[in-house]
């Protein structure tokens, strides 16, 4: 039986800086990756969301997600920048509904749209305006 390239282990938030201010709504939502191979099958993927619900103060959200790399060679074939936006788009849902809900308790949530990941380069970073 085959097995998938990698596993995904799981996630968590490492860090919160979240301050709101109920009468401005954020203008930018920016999303920047960073991974490395910490062992020969471990991969881990950091995931930074930021935006400014306080006038010149960022609010960000630190994640880190981990995943098992199941097959070596098809892994070593992957390109860095792919690779980042492949695992990225396996932990985005459970980042977006994490921020969603911490950030709808006092107001309402900081809710980021739902993305298309098969053309974004994530090394390079992602950030959304508000029109």
């Amino acid at each position: 039986m085959a097995q998938p390239v990698y596993s995904f282990l799981g996630y968590k938030l490492l860090e919160v800086n979240y301050k709101n201010n109920l009468q401005h709504s954020n203008t930018y939502i920016s999303i920047s990756c960073s991974g490395k191979l910490v062992d020969k099958d471990l991969y881990i993927l950091n995931v930074k969301v930021c935006a400014d619900f306080i006038p010149d103060e960022e609010s960000s959200f630190l994640f880190e997600s981990a995943f098992r790399i199941n097959d070596k060679e098809l892994f070593n074939e992957l390109d860095d920048k792919p690779l980042q936006s492949i695992l990225f788009s396996v932990v985005f849902p459970f980042i977006r509904e994490k921020i969603f809900t911490i950030t709808s308790d006092i107001s309402q949530g900081l809710f980021i749209p739902t993305l298309d990941l098969k053309s974004i380069d994530v090394s390079k970073g992602i950030k959304l305006n508000r029109k």
